[in-house]
Formats: C-alpha cells, structure tokens, sequence
C-alpha cells in the first residue's frame, strides 16, 4: 500500500468517522493501481478522491442501517392499528405489544458489502478507462496525428491494443497515403479539399479494420 496514498485518505476522510482500520481496508481494495514506491501527486489525488466518495458513502449506509435498527416506532405502530379478531380481541401473540423480531442484521451487512464492492469496482473501471484516454491522447499529440481525426481514430483502438504501437501505425498509414504529420499534401499543389478527401478516405479504411 502506498504510504502518501493512506496518508492523503485518512486527512481527507476524518470527519466520515471510519476507522483508521476501515480506511485502510478502502485503499488496499481501492488504490491497488498505485505503485508502493510512486509519488505522482496527481493520481494519488486522484485515488484518494475516489475513495474519499466510498468511504462517505460506507459512513452513509452504516449510518441508515444503525438508525433503522434503533427506531422500531413504525413497526410499533403498525401493531397498535392491527385489526382485531373474529372474537372483537386483538392478536395476543405479543402480549407486550412492543417486542420486535430481530433484524437480520447479518443480510444487511452482507447487502452493504456487496454494494460497496460495486461501487469500487465501478470507480475501478472509471479509473483505468480515463487513464487509457489520456494515454491516447498524449499518444496522439506526440506523433502529431491530424486533430480532427484523433476522436475517430482513438474509438478504434481496443482495450487489449498497444496504444504507442497503434498510433504509430496510424502515423506511417498517414504518411504512405501521401500525407504529412500534420494532415497537409506533401505535392503542394493539392488543394484542400483534395487533402481532406485523402484523409477521409485513409480514416476510413483504419476504422473499418
């Protein structure tokens, strides 16, 4: 676990009333994309944020089950306007009239756990796909791909493709097709739209791969 990880959760997340515990078991599950040894303060931040989100909803969700359990008020008076039997009495299966079966406190936190798990699974997922998105946009800018097709082109790269590799691809496609790096003619007496309809064309045919 990364030390300046725990560090930024536990000051972000002191006021949710989590144990220092409990945080840890958060960042374990949660921060498992940052490196013991790293010290990018940009995505630990960003770590902690997601986490910080998990643990005020834990606090939340723990917070509504202790208060559902404590206040049986509903329940008590959902029996004071039982309807009576056939004989004119009421049901005196619970003579005390405020005994209330016990909660099954053991599917509740079972549900919780499971909708934590969600949830961190979700922020995971969110995670690793914005990180892949900034990848190929810096993989992008780096080989000079022609702006207006970096949004098409960055669609077509697969989750399981090598970013670098791919866009390099992209690059050399657009330079065999008689194209710049910078999406201009290398005959300069093409005109503009002759280039465009070039790229066009050349987009095409990378996107339908």
């Amino acid at each position: 676990m990364n030390k300046l990880l725990f560090s930024k959760v536990k000051d972000q997340c002191k006021d949710t009333g989590l144990s220092e515990e409990c945080l840890k078991a958060l960042t374990e599950a949660i921060g498992g994309s940052i490196e013991d040894d790293s010290t990018d303060e940009e995505a630990i931040g960003k770590v902690a944020n997601q986490i910080k989100q998990v643990a005020v909803s834990t606090q939340s969700e723990a917070a509504r089950w202790a208060n559902n359990k404590k206040d049986p008020k509903n329940k008590k008076d959902q029996k004071k306007q039982k309807p009576a039997n056939k004989d004119g009495e009421g049901d005196d299966d619970d003579p005390d009239g405020d005994q209330d079966p016990p909660q099954n406190t053991d599917n509740q936190v079972l549900e919780l756990l499971k909708k934590l798990e969600k949830r961190m699974d979700q922020f995971e997922v969110d995670g690793k796909t914005k990180d892949r998105q900034k990848l190929i946009k810096e993989a992008m800018e780096n080989h000079k791909i022609p702006a207006k097709f970096r949004d098409r082109l960055a669609k077509s790269i697969g989750d399981d493709e090598d970013i670098e590799e791919t866009v390099k691809a992209f690059k050399q496609d657009f330079i065999t097709e008689g194209l710049t790096s910078e999406g201009e003619q290398k005959n300069k007496t093409a005109t503009e739209q002759q280039v465009d309809e070039a790229a066009d064309a050349l987009l095409k045919s990378i996107t339908v791969e």
